[in-house]
């Protein structure tokens, strides 16, 4: 049976006004992943040079690289970093200082700003306005996510953070891995598997479109633009396998086991 032209008509109406709510939904989140990446990226940036003023390696903790003033720098911070010399500190016999200062971006700036996203989210959640949990749930990926890339993404280099820390405390990058490894595993598993099915619930409800797209955008960003800073190979052929699973085996297995509807959370 035909339906009358009336229906026809409101059946459009209804489908557009729901096609520019999706896609406000989907252009606020990526605008709010730009921000709270930014965010967690200076966090980062700031507790190394906030590790090395303390320890009097600094003489501002505000004096970092800023780059130039270029739109690619502005929106993912690429040229900057913490204008912390650690070749001195190690020349100079300070080397237990620079594997602190090296392990505060990753600690304090990432870690600790994952705990207290974590835990707002569990405690006030269900007292927040949707858009609050998805941008407090944003800069909890963000954070969990920068700890990732280097635990265990590039923990096992020469050089960068992880590479200073081994060197700085005398010991081999394998025996750090674990160390390092561990709490960036339980922050992970933490995040997929208790915050994230809160906050799709509190923020999505049952829009499966919403939870689909927050879920496979969380995947992504997490194994696929954090996961992959190695896979060039510039940190290690070890690093670079890492990369590589954490794109096309982690990203894949994730989201699967994040959208199954025989779960709603990991036990």
């Amino acid at each position: 049976m035909n339906k009358p032209l009336s229906d026809l008509g409101n059946a459009q109406v209804i489908g557009t006004t729901g096609d520019w709510r999706d896609l406000r939904f989907a252009v606020w989140t990526s605008l709010a992943l730009l921000v709270t990446h930014a965010i967690a990226f200076f966090l980062h940036e700031y507790s190394h040079a906030v590790a090395a003023w303390l320890l009097g390696f600094k003489s501002n903790p505000l004096a970092i690289d800023y780059g130039h003033l270029d739109l690619a720098n502005v929106l993912l911070q690429q040229e900057i970093s913490e204008n912390v010399d650690y070749d001195l500190m190690f020349a100079t016999g300070h080397g237990f200082s620079a594997a602190i200062i090296a392990l505060a971006g990753p600690g304090m700036g990432n870690g600790l700003l994952y705990l207290i996203c974590a835990l707002a989210l569990k405690r006030q959640a269900s007292r927040m306005q949707p858009s609050s949990v998805l941008l407090l749930f944003w800069l909890a990926l963000m954070a969990s996510g920068n700890l990732w890339s280097y635990a265990p993404v590039r923990t096992i280099a020469t050089h960068g953070d992880m590479g200073y820390a081994a060197h700085g405390l005398g010991i081999s990058s394998w025996t750090l891995f674990p160390f390092v490894v561990l709490p960036s595993l339980l922050a992970a598993w933490d995040l997929f598997g208790r915050v994230l099915p809160l906050v799709l619930n509190k923020a999505c409800g049952s829009d499966q479109l919403h939870r689909t797209f927050v879920t496979a955008t969380a995947c992504f960003v997490f194994f696929g633009f954090f996961g992959c800073p190695s896979i060039g190979g510039n940190f290690g052929n070890v690093s670079a396998v890492f990369s590589i699973a954490s794109l096309f085996v982690l990203f894949p297995v994730t989201v699967m086991l994040t959208l199954s509807p025989r779960r709603t959370s990991w036990r």
